[in-house]
C-alpha cells in the first residue's frame, strides 16, 4: 500500500516526514540526532506538533516555494531535482529560518514539488 501523501497548496509531503520533523525517528544514530535535533529547533521556534505544528509547517512549505533559493541550493540526481528554499521565522525574541528541500521528479519544473527534508536554523 502506498504511503499517504498530504496535498498541500503547490506541494506534497509524505505523511511519515513529520516523524522525521517531530523527533520520531530512531532508525539509526545519524537520523535520530537530525530528527531530535529539528524537534528542538523548532520548537524554539514556536512550532509545536501539539499546538497546529503540521499546519505551521505547511504553511512554510507553501511560503517556500517563493522564498529564495539558497547558494548551491540545486542538486540534480538521476532521479530528479533537488530546490533547496529558504524561509525566514520568527518567534517572540528568537529569530530563524527553515530550509525547505522540494524534489522535482526528473527535474520537471511544472509538476507539484515533494518536500523531502527541513534544516531549521537559529539565528544566534
Amino acid at each position: 500500500m502506498p504511503e499517504r501523501q498530504i496535498e498541500g497548496k503547490g506541494f506534497t509531503v509524505k505523511e511519515s516526514k513529520f516523524d522525521f520533523f517531530f523527533g520520531r525517528v530512531t532508525s539509526n544514530t545519524k537520523n535520530l540526532r537530525r530528527s531530535s535535533d529539528n524537534l528542538e529547533n523548532l520548537n524554539i521556534l514556536g512550532i509545536d506538533e501539539a499546538a497546529d505544528g503540521r499546519e505551521r509547517l505547511l504553511e512554510i512549505f507553501q511560503e517556500g516555494l517563493n522564498a529564495p533559493e539558497i547558494q548551491k541550493g540545486r542538486k540534480l540526481t538521476k532521479y530528479g531535482l533537488n530546490i533547496s528554499r529558504k524561509v525566514e521565522v520568527s518567534y517572540g525574541e528568537v529569530e530563524g529560518a527553515i530550509v525547505v528541500r522540494y524534489f522535482y521528479p526528473n527535474g520537471d519544473l511544472s509538476v507539484k514539488p515533494q518536500v523531502t527534508s527541513i534544516v531549521v536554523l537559529i539565528y544566534k
